[in-house]
């Protein structure tokens, strides 16, 4: 499904690379995170990769879109552009003291995300409730059982902007604490 998902991925950014501006969770919430490394998972055109490094991150931006990557490498020195599939994509351990998670859904790195993340490391998600495509969408208080073990600052659900293909928005801010499992 690589290819296929690819150009998907691609064509979509050749017609519009889409938001320029930073998440607002990521705005509202990023000075909870210590300066170090961050993952932006799936970051597509890159404008929360850009933010977190213009903040003093070192960003892994990781996307399969061709077009999305190519767009975003070289715009910075902080950030390290990955263009790989997220489905066989292994997360680092211990690496990150920031990781964020932006309109994608893959349920197999929730493990890894918590692996990932160093003591007092912040998790930073947002994603879709109640989809067409269940296997893209979180249900109601997934997220927040999913993440349950981390020390939550944050979790909201409310009417998406995107109403015409999700019906609500998921946003959880959370903390790796030591007692994490």
């Amino acid at each position: 499904m690589t290819d296929q998902d690819r150009e998907k991925w691609d064509s979509r950014y050749q017609k519009d690379m889409g938001r320029t501006n930073p998440s607002l969770i990521l705005k509202e919430f990023l000075s909870l995170a210590s300066r170090g490394n961050a993952l932006d998972i799936a970051c597509g055109n890159g404008r929360n990769s850009l933010y977190m490094a213009e903040h003093g991150f070192r960003v892994d931006a990781v996307d399969i879109s061709t077009v999305a990557t190519n767009h975003l490498a070289g715009k910075d020195p902080n950030i390290n552009v990955i263009c790989q599939d997220i489905d066989s994509w292994e997360i680092p351990p211990n690496r990150y003291e920031l990781v964020v998670n932006v309109r994608f859904l893959d349920r197999r790195l929730f493990p890894m995300i918590k692996d990932g993340l160093r003591t007092g490391g912040v998790l930073i998600f947002e994603s879709f409730i109640g989809g067409k495509k269940e296997e893209y969408c979180l249900k109601q208080n997934e997220l927040l059982h999913a993440f349950q073990s981390f020390r939550i600052v944050y979790y909201e659900e409310k009417e998406s902007d995107h109403s015409d293909k999700f019906d609500q928005t998921a946003s959880l801010v959370a903390v790796k604490t030591d007692s994490t499992v």
